[in-house]
């Protein structure tokens, strides 16, 4: 009768978790994360009832087959896994990433990409890795973007914009941005907008003044129509909703009054949330 797996900082393998999904017939929902063991897995069954698939930072995963009629809800964040998912019509759902490239991460989903209502996408951009990204078809179904990145002050966004702009009917979409190095000063680069029409809200993580965050948030602005709201949240992600949240006071006084300047560039209307 068990529906739901939850396996945290469990020593698993994956024998042991296909184990679960032939014997476990009503199985809908499996989350594995954190397991040092996991390194090959096959998700493969006509007849399999599972939903839901996350395995998360399982960084000895090297390959994962994926044939599940019912998966509406995929998620793989880790290391470099070798990834096929062979079918999966009803998948709307995906979070996808870690330390691979963004094109490495992506195309194994791409005869999928054009379903998708939700993706949330985990990158990592380095001053040693060209940012790729692969060539988007439209992604007519997504409503729901958001990135959860990982990069170096000196960095740009930038390259991810052509993900927005092949979303024609996105609703919403969120920023987590966590940058490790010193603050290095460079110039704000300019980006050609682009219409989006049905962007309403927006949500930007981490905010603390620097090109690397207002390039794309001016960007949204100018280019997003029927925007409503913006909130940002000076904070790195890593401290939101932790007791020492506010504790980089000085810091996060200078990321505020970067986010009040954004006032100047605000189209009419538009709510903006400094929280």
């Amino acid at each position: 009768s068990l529906t739901s797996l939850t396996l945290l900082n469990v020593h698993v393998t994956g024998e042991l978790l296909e184990h679960f999904l032939s014997n476990c017939p009503l199985l809908e929902r499996l989350y594995v994360s954190d397991s040092e063991d996991i390194v090959n897995l096959k998700i493969w069954g006509s007849t399999l009832q599972l939903k839901y698939l996350h395995i998360i930072d399982c960084f000895q995963f090297k390959s994962i087959e994926v044939f599940a009629p019912n998966l509406e809800s995929f998620g793989l964040v880790g290391g470099i896994i070798e990834t096929h998912v062979n079918y999966a019509p009803r998948l709307l759902d995906v979070h996808i990433g870690g330390s691979k490239p963004v094109k490495d991460a992506i195309c194994p989903l791409s005869d999928y990409l054009s379903q998708l209502q939700s993706l949330v996408l985990t990158i990592c951009i380095t001053p040693y890795e060209k940012l790729e990204v692969p060539k988007f078809q439209t992604l007519t179904n997504l409503r729901h973007l958001k990135w959860k990145v990982i990069a170096f002050d000196e960095e740009s966004l930038i390259g991810l914009i052509p993900m927005i702009e092949a979303a024609p009917f996105l609703q919403k979409f969120n920023l987590e941005l966590s940058c490790y190095t010193p603050l290095k000063k460079r110039e704000l680069r300019k980006v050609k907008k682009h219409p989006n029409k049905h962007l309403k809200e927006v949500e930007i993580v981490g905010f603390e003044g620097r090109p690397i965050d207002i390039e794309l948030t001016i960007y949204l602005l100018e280019s997003a129509f029927k925007l409503e709201k913006i909130v940002i949240i000076p904070r790195s992600p890593a401290v939101v909703g932790t007791p020492w949240e506010f504790d980089e006071i000085e810091k996060n006084e200078h990321a505020i009054k970067a986010a009040k300047q954004l006032k100047k560039k605000l189209p009419l209307g538009v709510e903006l949330l400094i929280l």
